[in-house]
């Protein structure tokens, strides 16, 4: 035990010291992000047969599982799931550093784990209970069964990181890929990766039965998912160089990941090519595709910086008299550059008032923020901004707005209308004249470009 930690003292250090920085950092009293309270709330109306929550039919069920169990047990959701994501975190870190060590050597595995735990959007989504991280252990941890040739449980975590994040997809083609090419070179047999893709499948033939019921359509979550990503998010939209400018913002030392790269495809072994090959094709679509976010990349990261310490210590080794010099230079260069980068959830949504409103449980209740419900026990009746506020969507809500109590409404949540959409604005007017005459103005107050609105029957 004692040599065990000795060997690996080096990530153990990295590991207490991300762990020390991000508790020094931490601000327990932060809002929720969007995505983080759909979570929530879909875990309790899981749990709940529905009588609690909401329910998004385009998100995967893994992590709201995950959540509504702790929310089920009576547990405070928020608090555990918090911690959970932080050891998914610190479960990635460590991961990275076993792959690494697995693939290439121990410094390669040290810089990895250590660029990889203080990258500033790695770090930062630790805080915050989105998908990426927990869907990223399991990718990571099915690649880490895949090299070590246990094909049959990393297909099985391979199912459960897409079932976690539907975009996890774009990582798992390329292993599998890659699999088909350790098929042709005779390290593996077709029947393996036939067993491993069954594996796979197994987390979400449950999922399409499910689907199946509901939907009468076993992919109609997919497809959902597919017309969404077309239709929303042009806020976000990012010209095709976004990923690569901002990376070299983030952490300068990505560009050894080049050396890395060239150095692996020409002199390596072929099974070390699986890390630049994944990366690669993995890294592509994510380009091509107008809607872009940093987070997006946290997949990808591992292998980005696994290459990108093996290209800093190859540069390193061409001084051979000053190795250690150039290598203690390169890091202290990172850190300078990512230290003032260093931040975790500091969010402060400014919806107090809309929280409080919902203080004694209420029904019939239409929200435009799954937030206002993330805190309290309430079932949302009506969810205003999904899945596009467009004219379709507010023409139902018209016909149904009979149906309210309480309608919720941040317009900032709902707007700007599609740009494709001329009338929606009118539309939209027309639809709060409409909440205006029917319900009693209980809240209503402009906050920045926001304005906030709570109709009472």
């Amino acid at each position: 035990m004692n040599r065990k930690l000795k060997e690996n003292a080096g990530i153990i250090l990295i590991v207490v010291l991300f762990l020390f920085i991000f508790l020094l950092k931490l601000n327990p009293n932060a809002d929720l992000w969007w995505d983080s309270s759909v979570y929530i709330n879909m875990g309790k109306y899981i749990y709940s047969f529905g009588e609690t929550g909401l329910y998004e039919a385009s998100r995967p069920l893994v992590w709201p599982l995950l959540l509504g169990f702790f929310w089920k047990l009576g547990l405070d959701v928020i608090f555990f799931g918090k911690l959970m994501v932080l050891l998914f975190g610190a479960g990635i870190i460590i991961l990275t550093y076993l792959i690494a060590d697995e693939i290439f050597h121990r410094k390669v595995a040290l810089i990895a784990s250590l660029m990889l735990a203080f990258s500033p959007v790695f770090f930062l989504f630790n805080s915050i209970m989105f998908t990426e991280i927990p869907s990223t252990f399991f990718i990571l941890f099915g690649f880490y069964f895949f090299i070590k040739k246990k094909y049959n449980p990393a297909g099985m975590l391979f199912g459960i990181a897409f079932m976690t994040r539907f975009f996890q997809i774009i990582i798992i083609v390329p292993i599998y890929l890659f699999f088909i090419y350790l098929t042709v070179r005779k390290k593996t047999t077709i029947k393996q990766i036939f067993i491993s893709l069954l594996f796979f499948l197994l987390p979400i033939i449950p999922y399409l039965i499910l689907n199946f019921l509901l939907y009468n359509n076993p992919i109609y979550p997919f497809q959902l998912q597919a017309w969404m990503a077309k239709f929303t998010g042009w806020i976000y939209h990012q010209p095709f160089d976004f990923y690569l400018i901002n990376l070299v913002k983030e952490n300068a030392l990505i560009l050894f990941s080049i050396l890395g790269i060239v150095l692996v495809l020409r002199n390596e072994k072929k099974y070390k090519c699986i890390v630049p090959f994944v990366l690669l094709l993995a890294f592509l679509p994510y380009n091509f595709a107008s809607h872009k976010e940093m987070r997006f990349l946290i997949p990808i990261f591992p292998f980005l910086y696994i290459l990108s310490g093996y290209g800093i210590v190859k540069f390193s080794e061409f001084f051979r008299n000053h190795n250690s010099t150039i290598l203690s230079i390169i890091i202290l260069i990172g850190i300078i550059q990512i230290h003032p980068q260093l931040r975790l959830n500091d969010y402060d949504d400014k919806l107090d008032t809309f929280y409080n409103f919902v203080k004694n449980n209420k029904e019939g209740v239409w929200i435009s923020n799954p937030s206002f419900i993330a805190y309290k026990d309430i079932k949302a009746e009506e969810l205003i901004y999904y899945p596009l506020y467009d004219l379709d969507r507010i023409d139902q809500l018209q016909r149904n707005v009979d149906d309210a109590k309480y309608v919720l409404i941040n317009t900032c949540d709902i707007l700007p209308c599609p740009p494709y959409e001329d009338s929606c604005m009118e539309e939209h007017e027309n639809f709060l004249n409409t909440l205006k005459g029917n319900f009693n103005l209980y809240y209503n107050k402009k906050l920045d470009n926001c304005e906030h609105y709570i109709f009472t029957s």
